[in-house]
């Protein structure tokens, strides 16, 4: 069985193949141009994304969006992770949460349209940002925060653990995990054969 993902992020694609391919679902990877708006929440975005892609015509898709999350702050940067990351990077970051609880975590929301249906799948990881934050520092293209984040029970970046760790802590994972339940059980219901296995 295969599903449609509408990203060119080469990082999260490897990921979305290395959750779902072992449970049977083929990820194909195709160019897609969604307008992300800088508003709202992660599962908002993403449902716009996929609203996007319905409009467009496409069926058995996914999409996805994510962001960081500072106890510190209210609901930020969330949605503008990227833009303030981009805007201010390590050092504004470090100015920031100067002083300031650096607890933090990662949500991320995936969103499928699957034969007529929208469904959204989240997951959270929970962790903090570093102390210091240094200017030297190498961010990971594409995800700069895995950088500077510790998930709980660690003691190491998640740049710096293996991949089965990496994939254990992941936000990503736990979403596409329940996304592949779901439509599971949507095609097990619907008295398609089983494709896969959870």
């Amino acid at each position: 069985m295969k599903i449609l993902f509408a990203t060119s992020n080469q990082g999260k694609l490897s990921e979305a193949k290395a959750v779902l391919e072992p449970l049977g679902l083929e990820v194909v990877p195709f160019p897609l141009s969604l307008i992300e708006t800088d508003a709202g929440t992660v599962k908002e975005v993403a449902l716009q994304k996929i609203k996007q892609a319905m409009e467009q015509g496409y069926d058995q898709v996914m999409v996805d969006d994510a962001g960081i999350y500072f106890a510190a702050y209210h609901q930020f940067p969330g949605v503008l992770t990227k833009r303030i990351f981009n805007g201010i990077g390590y050092r504004g970051i470090a100015k920031l949460l100067a002083g300031e609880n650096r607890e933090a975590w990662f949500e991320g929301t995936v969103a499928v349209c699957w034969k007529g249906q929208v469904q959204t799948f989240s997951g959270i990881t929970k962790g903090h940002i570093i102390d210091p934050l240094t200017e030297d520092i190498q961010p990971v293209p594409g995800f700069p925060f895995d950088s500077v984040f510790i998930p709980e029970g660690e003691h190491h970046v998640l740049k710096d653990l293996p991949m089965e760790k990496r994939l254990f802590y992941s936000y990503r994972r736990k979403a596409l995990e329940k996304m592949a339940h779901w439509l599971f059980l949507h095609e097990k219901k619907n008295g398609q054969q089983d494709t896969y296995m959870l």
